[in-house]
């Protein structure tokens, strides 16, 4: 028979280890988004390297890029979960990061809006956070529908776009379709330019001999200045977007990840597009 010392000994051992704060691990910028935005940034330890332009996470160890993921340094945090995107690998470093004891949980991409609330609701339930995952739902539908009026006005006469994404290197590469970027110019009410091809091309002279851009996006992080971005790109000073220097320059992370900021990002987007 335990002693009433010993008892107190046990219940006060059990509640400090559930008074302990949960240690997790976000690989992938938008799933990091989430996390934060259930008000648990600070039980994160540790973040993949897309999430460290994120404020909340700036100052969080880096466990590398989030298709090659290390399990050493990600066991080094001693976390006791592990939410990353569906991108996130490799397989074997998963498994072995579950092989070790620590819950792993992997939430699907998808290049839709409504996509979105199925991250939240995913990421809440494995964080015991569903009544704040409700409330976040919530903040972001309210995004959509203004970002839905917003596009309403560009039914009918949907500008052409091509969307440049910088590869390593510097090279700029131009969005087709089955890609987050073709999801999202047709979510802010524009017409991608590259829809006669899949995934993303070399940009060349032959690509806007047909196709002709009336706006260029681009991220924030390539540089150079509007006009200096144009003369890189064969072909693409003489189209509409590169006479009239018409470039909008968005955050890869909140434009592409299908997180909570992207409604309010492509919304920015669908105001730009309405230029004259």
């Amino acid at each position: 028979m335990l002693r009433p010392a010993t008892i107190l000994a046990v219940l006060l051992t059990a509640l400090t280890a559930r008074a302990e704060p949960v240690r997790i691990v976000t690989a992938g910028a938008a799933v990091t988004e989430i996390v934060s935005g259930l008000g648990l940034a600070p039980q994160i330890v540790a973040v993949d390297t897309s999430s460290k332009d994120l404020e909340e996470t700036r100052d969080k160890p880096d466990v590398g890029y989030v298709r090659m993921l290390g399990a050493e340094g990600i066991l080094s945090q001693k976390p006791d979960l592990v939410l990353v995107s569906g991108e996130a690998g490799p397989p074997p470093v998963l498994e072995q990061i579950k092989a070790a004891g620590v819950d792993v949980v992997v939430i699907p991409n998808g290049y839709s809006l409504d996509n979105i609330d199925d991250k939240i609701r995913a990421i809440a339930a494995a964080t015991d956070r569903v009544e704040d995952g409700e409330k976040l739902i919530t903040r972001v539908e309210a995004d959509v529908q203004a970002l839905r009026a917003a596009t309403a006005a560009n039914e009918g006469e949907r500008p052409g776009v091509v969307f440049l994404l910088a590869r390593h290197g510097g090279n700029l590469m131009a969005a087709g379709t089955e890609t987050a970027a073709h999801a999202m110019i047709e979510a802010s009410g524009g017409r991608n330019v590259g829809a006669s091809f899949t995934g993303y091309k070399p940009l060349s002279a032959e690509i806007f001999a047909t196709a002709t851009p009336d706006f260029v996006i681009v991220s924030e992080s390539v540089g150079g200045d509007d006009t200096e971005l144009l003369a890189r790109v064969p072909g693409l000073g003489a189209t509409p977007a590169g006479r009239q220097l018409r470039v909008i320059r968005v955050d890869d992370a909140a434009f592409l990840g299908f997180g909570p900021r992207t409604p309010s990002a492509a919304t920015e987007v669908a105001l730009a597009l309405r230029q004259p």
